[in-house]
């Protein structure tokens, strides 16, 4: 009896619960899933730029690359443009002989990314002048495990804020979006990779590099070698004292090892007179050579040089007109003109490429001094002292620049406001010490190293293709998202 008065209660249950299904009081319970949806948590921190300031945490001061030095000037935040009332937006508006080469960027704050999960990110984007153009990337970075090198420009970090040292190990790259006074959203799904390999850099000294700790002390205490007293005297006071016991302490070879990696990262050691008795060889010329060479970014202002090749008006420039291949001079004679464009490189772009490379095969010529080439351009001294030593090899590399920077000052990055290219002048100076003391192991590739992505972050970007423009490029962007989708397995 009681088993039938249950039966019926479970009935009767089973009758009402569906009728409150049916009628949206109760909605189903869906079998869980790992996979998160796409519409769930933003995880970009201050993605909608209401923090005070509206930029916290996203980054447009680079002022460790040369490249992006004024980055910041033209990055701000406003509602002018916004896809609805009161939205906030990223307004990109630079000058044009910025949008035509490097462009402008800004990255979202670091977002700690799990390897081996898959995410989607999207952003709206607007180019409000009809010159621009984006590029949108995640860039995915791991901990630089070398982080007392050198930095490459854009692909190291230094440590800032609480963050380490990280160096870049991927870089996801979305659909060019369509340009246009109209908002678009480009989007891309992406997984994180389990482990990146990570290529270490081979300039500094380790341990095992100062093969005769016991020589190259006696070496460098002979204050009658230049190179030697030259190091001698950057030694610290403890390495120093050190070096005057008898027998050598132990930990002597760390002090040197520290020491002298400190030297090395100092700036670019060589000079003449410090290693005119040096037989340098050849890695360490080639170095010297690179160094002092032209590279993308040295053309500051691509419009102004193209203009005055064009016009050769002075000696000089007619000079380089005339030695330019033909394809450059065909690209020298365009600039400016309605040439056909890509959207991924701009005719400045690939004029500024090949402008680099005619020149930094016309400074490894012979000497480019002429008196009727340079009869308008006033020298400094020191560029004039050049002259009179007849200088070979790298220092005529170094005093052909310095002639074109001198009659180009404000088109012409100088070579010692650019810097050593990034490790350049660690590797030049490593390379300058094994020439000078055989006590010291001669350059090796160590191994790469295997380890876990550990971040990413937003970069949008903005570039202009009309080099004859003279008005500011604007452009913008909204409503930045990543999103987990899949967790790693």
């Amino acid at each position: 009896m009681i088993k039938g008065f249950s039966q019926v209660l479970i009935l009767i249950g089973t009758l009402l619960l569906g009728s409150a299904a049916a009628s949206g009081q109760i909605r189903p319970v869906r079998p869980a899933t790992s996979t998160v949806k796409a519409t769930e948590q933003n995880l970009i921190p201050n993605a909608d730029f209401l923090a005070n300031p509206p930029l916290l945490g996203w980054r447009t001061n680079f002022d460790y690359e040369s490249w992006h030095k004024n980055n910041k000037n033209y990055v701000r935040i406003v509602t002018d443009h916004a896809p609805r009332p009161g939205v906030r937006v990223v307004e990109i508006n630079q000058p044009s002989a910025v949008a035509n080469n490097q462009g402008t960027k800004l990255q979202s704050p670091f977002i700690k990314c799990e390897p081996g999960a898959t995410y989607r990110a999207s952003v709206d984007v607007m180019t409000w002048h009809p010159a621009a153009f984006a590029k949108v990337s995640i860039m995915v970075y791991t901990t630089n495990p070398e982080p007392q090198l050198h930095m490459l420009a854009t692909t190291q970090i230094p440590a800032m804020n609480g963050m380490p040292a990280l160096k870049q190990c991927g870089r996801v790259q979305f659909a060019d979006p369509k340009g246009g006074r109209t908002w678009v959203t480009t989007s891309r799904e992406f997984t994180i990779p389990e482990k990146v390999s990570v290529k270490r850099a081979t300039a500094l000294l380790v341990e095992s590099d100062i093969r005769d700790v016991e020589g190259l002390v006696v070496k460098l205490k002979d204050a009658n070698h230049v190179v030697s007293k030259f190091l001698f005297e950057q030694l610290s006071d403890n390495t120093k004292k050190q070096m005057s016991t008898e027998p050598l302490p132990n930990t002597l070879g760390m002090l040197l090892l520290a020491d002298l990696n400190k030297i090395l990262k100092s700036g670019n050691i060589y000079t003449p007179e410090r290693f005119g008795q040096v037989r340098l060889q050849g890695n360490t010329t080639a170095a010297q050579e690179q160094y002092v060479s032209f590279r993308e970014g040295d053309i500051e202002n691509v419009d102004s040089m193209v203009a005055r090749l064009q016009k050769g008006e002075d000696p000089l420039s007619k000079f380089l007109m005339e030695r330019l291949s033909t394809d450059t001079r065909r690209q020298v004679h365009n600039y400016g003109s309605n040439v056909k464009r890509h959207s991924t490189s701009s005719a400045s772009e690939a004029l500024q490429k090949a402008l680099v490379k005619e020149f930094n095969e016309l400074i490894q010529g012979g000497c480019l001094y002429a008196p009727k080439l340079f009869a308008h351009v006033r020298l400094a001294s020191t560029t004039q002292a050049a002259l009179r030593q007849n200088p070979q090899g790298p220092e005529l590399i170094k005093l052909n620049r310095a002639l074109l920077e001198e009659a180009y000052p404000t088109e012409l990055v100088k070579a010692a406001a650019s810097g050593p290219p990034g490790g350049d002048s660690v590797r030049t100076n490593r390379l300058l010490l094994e020439d000078t003391y055989p006590e010291i192991e001669q350059l090796k590739r160590r191994a790469d190293v295997a380890q876990r992505p550990e971040y990413m972050t937003f970069q949008p970007e903005a570039f202009g293709t009309a080099p004859g423009e003279r008005s500011n490029i604007t452009s913008y962007f909204c409503n930045f998202r990543i999103v987990k989708v899949k967790a790693s397995e």
